[in-house]
């Protein structure tokens, strides 16, 4: 049986981290245009660490919602991390970015992972008292907006990004009636 474990990476993370970065560096520069464009390489795992950390309460940017990042891990592997933004307010989160966002290893696709791990979220919001929350994906992502569907999601509109690309925007319901659907 497999070991799951979702949490906040710590000092022991730093071997599969890079393992997992590593893989969706990869997938970047061969030119996949549903890997973030955020990712970039980590020098210093400690000062990564410390960062994550300081974003979850007090961000360095004034533009930057609070956020945590949480880590699905496979007996061991990182197989995904899905980041909640707390504050819909900050930059472009209300337009483009989202109360979540997230990425599988491109190995780890197509296994549910990501499902499990946005229930998870969800989950973290509803404690929040955050009872809508705000996720995009870009509109030929199928598998993603599929993700969101499953979890609840209800299309809201779509929305032309500065880049030309055509974002879906959805809402998911943590509590009530429309909670599943």
């Amino acid at each position: 049986m497999d070991e799951i474990e979702i949490r906040r990476l710590d000092e022991n993370d730093e071997g599969e981290f890079r393992i997992f970065l590593d893989a969706l560096l990869t997938e970047k520069k061969e030119g996949s245009k549903y890997s973030s464009a955020a990712i970039g390489p980590v020098t210093d795992f400690n000062l990564y660490l410390k960062k994550l950390y300081q974003n979850e309460k007090n961000p360095s940017n004034p533009d930057y919602s609070p956020a945590t990042a949480y880590y699905y891990f496979k007996n061991g592997s990182i197989c995904a991390k899905i980041t909640c933004r707390w504050d819909l307010s900050k930059g472009n989160l209300s337009t483009e970015g989202g109360h979540i966002g997230y990425v599988t290893a491109p190995t780890f696709r197509g296994q549910g992972i990501m499902s499990e791990l946005l229930q998870f979220a969800l989950g973290k919001f509803e404690e929040r008292q955050i009872n809508d929350v705000f996720i995009t994906a870009l509109e030929d992502n199928i598998a993603s907006r599929a993700t969101i569907e499953k979890a609840g999601g209800r299309l809201d509109s779509y929305y032309e990004k500065s880049d030309g690309e055509i974002l879906a925007r959805y809402w998911i319901r943590t509590v009530g009636e429309d909670k599943d659907g």
